[in-house]
């Protein structure tokens, strides 16, 4: 993947940055129906390289609700087809993964408790 093909991109509570070559998108604060449009539109514009891998960051999430759910099942639905993984972070006890926990979410979408624990699992699975 080209070091370049992703600009750290900001974009108030969502940022796209690069962690060792794979796509890392962070998201800051609320993540509900108010803002779930953008977070969709800041992981389609991921999708347009065809990634293998990409994280998604819940650590500075504050609240996360159904809309968040169904916006990271569809984004992983579309990477497996494309024969990629997605990977969250959201750390045991933050309101995140007690949510996806409930949502058994972790059945479809492998989860950390660190970004550097999702990378590490995808140097160990080469």
């Amino acid at each position: 993947m080209d070091a370049n093909a992703f600009p750290m991109i900001d974009e108030g509570q969502f940022r796209l940055q690069q962690q060792m070559g794979v796509p890392l998108v962070e998201v800051r604060g609320d993540l509900d129906i108010s803002n779930a449009d953008k977070f969709e539109a800041i992981l389609n514009g991921v999708m347009s390289s065809v990634p293998r891998e990409v994280i998604v960051s819940l650590v500075h999430a504050t609240y996360f609700d159904s809309r968040g759910i169904h916006t990271l099942l569809r984004f992983a639905d579309r990477l497996s087809h494309n024969e990629g993984q997605l990977l969250v972070v959201a750390p045991a006890g933050t309101s995140p993964r007690r949510i996806l926990d409930i949502a058994r979410v972790q059945q479809l979408i492998p989860m950390f408790d660190s970004v550097d624990q999702a990378l590490t699992s995808l140097s160990s699975s080469v």
